[in-house]
């Protein structure tokens, strides 16, 4: 993901979170370190032609590359000691004797010479109590030397009130997503936005989060806050529309949401993406016992179990399972809709399908079981406007096809089709940013300036 200057480096068929590629604090592997350019080179891996189910989208499998960064710990640090060169020239001039001192220690650190840091460090600590930029400076050097609880204590000592702070929650949430503790990630990602809503390597950190989670609500709201603080370029814009349809490529994703269980087993959402992916591999008993732990009211939880029962043949125990959850939940009315149209029983299914659609108008799931239920029930005139809305879908679903080729990134016409069908889906944020890339490639685009002045006249 990006540091302070956004840049997305994508290949040529890039899934999702890859194009929100890294420059900043941290990589994900610390064996591999950057070179003394410090350019951070996310790698590409090419989706498997193998599809999973991924509740009846018919957009391309992603294969997960998912960001495997390839940033090093020497030029995360970097890209931090640029912000505390930042913060430096507001704050050289109040401690005169140990200013040359700081600032050598952060060029040094810039530099790599972490043995000059740490000795530096020591002697500013004879020399004053230490500042927010001390601890940041410290936490640079703990990340450095891959002591990252050392590095999150230092952190959590600058207050809110300073205006490093929300850089400080930002490189706490990096340093816990880069050990798979994505709960605790999320929540000092969350932290930095609170005290600067225009951070947006943040947002950027989240979409990652909730993308390998398909949190697709929460996916949807951290692109709609990056596209109001950034125009976002093709391909971001592209795996955004991308994670409204789509399920990674189960074989791929399964050993990093194991590794996030079993970093942190209270790690709720984690432990229901990763139920469902074995579910989806047939790993049942696996499935199983990712869910276990989860509480018996739990409405996401009651959903898995009972998903894992219907493909074991349960059917009595999916149904108490189904039974026992509220009435309200669009998950668990997406699978109630289900087993009563397995039955039949249209009315019933009808019923479920449209709590769930109410709640969620993005779910194919709902939206084609509800025409099903209609359709069998024989009420075309409420089926009709559905119709219309499943064929755009399907429109959608087509150019989610074409856009990972490299002739559809190519082709001027691709934004402001994809621009026009997101419009007709009444998804204005996404609409606005197409016809923004294709402005992007040429500022002179009537159509796209004229589309775009629609969008913003519809929204008055």
């Amino acid at each position: 993901m990006i540091g302070w200057t956004p840049r997305a480096q994508v290949g040529s068929r890039a899934t999702p979170v890859d194009a929100l590629g890294s420059e900043t604090i941290l990589g994900r592997d610390p064996s591999e370190r950057a070179g003394p350019e410090m350019v951070s080179q996310p790698t590409q891996k090419t989706p498997s032609a193998r599809r999973e189910p991924s509740g009846g989208s018919r957009g391309p499998a992603l294969g997960t590359g998912l960001r495997r960064i390839r940033l090093s710990w020497i030029g995360g640090i970097v890209a931090g000691s640029a912000l505390l060169g930042w913060g430096y020239s507001a704050w050289s001039r109040r401690s005169p004797g140990a200013d040359d001192l700081w600032a050598q220690a952060e060029a040094d650190l810039r530099g790599g010479r972490f043995e000059r840091v740490e000795e530096a460090v020591a002697r500013l600590a004879d020399l004053r109590e230490p500042t927010p930029l001390d601890r940041v400076l410290r936490a640079q050097l703990a990340v450095a030397l891959e002591r990252p609880d050392e590095a999150l204590g230092e952190l959590a000592q600058v207050p809110e009130s300073h205006f490093m702070a929300a850089q400080a929650r930002l490189l706490a949430g990096q340093i816990e997503l880069r050990r798979d503790r994505y709960r605790f990630a999320e929540e000092q990602l969350r932290a930095a936005i609170r005290i600067d809503p225009r951070l947006i390597q943040a947002h950027r950190e989240l979409i990652f989060i909730c993308g390998i989670q398909l949190r697709r609500a929460d996916i949807n709201a951290e692109f709609q806050a990056l596209a109001r603080l950034t125009d976002l370029p093709f391909q971001e814009v592209f795996h955004w529309c991308m994670l409204r349809n789509e399920s990674w490529e189960a074989s791929e994703v399964g050993p990093m949401l194991a590794k996030c269980v079993a970093a942190d087993p209270g790690d709720r959402w984690s432990r229901l993406a990763l139920a469902e992916n074995d579910r989806r591999m047939g790993l049942l008993d696996e499935a199983e016992a990712a869910v276990a732990p989860l509480a018996a009211d739990d409405p996401e939880a009651i959903a898995a179990r009972a998903r894992i029962a219907f493909d074991r043949h349960e059917m009595d125990r999916a149904e108490r399972l189904l039974a026992s959850g509220p009435e309200d939940n669009p998950v668990l009315a997406r699978l109630r809709g289900r087993w009563a149209l397995s039955r039949r029983d249209a009315r019933t299914a009808v019923r479920h399908f449209r709590i769930a659609y109410d709640a969620d108008p993005d779910s194919r799931e709902a939206l084609f079981g509800l025409i099903g239920a209609l359709q069998m029930l024989g009420d075309e005139q409420a089926a009709a406007p559905l119709r219309r809305t499943a064929a755009w879908r399907e429109k959608f679903a087509s150019l989610i096809q074409r856009g990972g080729t490299k002739a559809a990134k190519d082709d001027p016409e691709f934004p402001l089709q994809f621009g026009a069908v997101c419009a007709a889906l009444h998804y204005d944020a996404e609409a606005r940013a197409w016809y923004k890339v294709a402005i992007a490639r040429d500022p002179l685009d009537s159509r796209a300036q004229q589309a775009l002045f629609q969008l913003g006249a519809a929204a008055r």
